[in-house]
């Protein structure tokens, strides 16, 4: 009774900010839904034609589905941000055990802290699903189920290309032979939800370049500074082979199932230009 009680409770708060709180400015959760139409449709092929679409196929389609499930402009932010909590929740209540109490303190603090409003406000779910997926990947790893972990770190991409950059955790496995199988079964399903588009011919992805506005790359380059996706690889570098030796120092430790992943996000977040997008259709956030 107090699991679903808590259970109700959190979903009620999480729709109550998206009705009450949600953000007047633009959200890309609206571009994306838009680009879900896209890839449904008999156009297909001309999904990533403008270069400002950095979502992938999963990201897009929780767009548009808490965009169809909403109906109205002000249901779909209560709706976005109550799939987030259901996430969260789902994710939550059999790691800590079903007991109500933990599962209500974590609802509740991702609520207070706007993870959970993120989910319209700044329109990228991909940022909270990513980082379960992380989670749920460290967990399998450190049971040493390798096929498991690297279909999760996959999955992963689907919303967004960076959620490769959560590598690190496979390092939870006992050997680095079944981390490098779980790697390369990891780029097999993060390909697989690409490579129809690209494979389509009209797949500009990859020619985005952002205006740096915050973060470490604004004190390395100055605001303003073009960033490439050829600095997102470096970027990318540096937050796995971080992410990674933490991984190895912390392989007998349950800690690590929690502490790689969220480092790994931090650093992640610590080198990300907070940018906007400088070629294709302007949006008042990163992709």
């Amino acid at each position: 009774m107090g699991l679903a009680f808590t259970w109700l409770a959190v979903l009620g708060l999480a729709a109550a900010t998206g009705w009450f709180m949600h953000s007047k400015t633009f959200s890309d959760a609206g571009g994306f839904a838009s680009a879900a139409q896209v890839m449904l449709s008999s156009h297909w092929r001309h999904t990533y034609a403008d270069p400002w679409l950095q979502a992938g196929p999963l990201e897009m389609l929780v767009c548009l589905l808490g965009t169809i499930l909403g109906v109205t402009a002000r249901g779909v932010p209560v709706m976005l941000n109550a799939l987030g909590a259901l996430a969260i929740l789902t994710v939550a209540t059999p790691a800590l055990g079903r007991r109500w109490r933990e599962v209500a303190l974590v609802g509740v603090g991702a609520i207070a802290l706007g993870i959970v409003s993120d989910m319209w406000d700044w329109g990228h779910p991909s940022e909270l699903f990513i980082a379960l997926l992380w989670l749920l990947a460290a967990q399998a790893a450190r049971r040493e189920r390798m096929l498991l972990a690297g279909c999760i770190l996959g999955l992963s991409a689907g919303f967004e290309t960076w959620g490769l950059l959560g590598a690190p955790v496979l390092f939870l496995l006992p050997q680095l032979r079944r981390t490098s199988g779980a790697g390369a079964l990891a780029l097999f399903v993060a390909a697989a939800f690409y490579a129809p588009f690209a494979l389509g011919g009209d797949f500009h992805m990859f020619h985005l370049h952002w205006a740096v506005v915050g973060g470490v790359p604004a004190y390395l380059f100055g605001e303003g500074t073009t960033f490439s996706w050829a600095m997102r690889l470096g970027e990318a570098v540096i937050v796995v082979g971080f992410g990674s030796t933490l991984a190895l120092g912390l392989r007998r430790s349950r800690a690590g199932v929690w502490i790689v992943p969220a480092l790994t996000s931090i650093s992640r977040l610590l080198l990300d230009p907070f940018a906007t997008a400088t070629t294709g259709i302007p949006r008042s956030s990163c992709c």
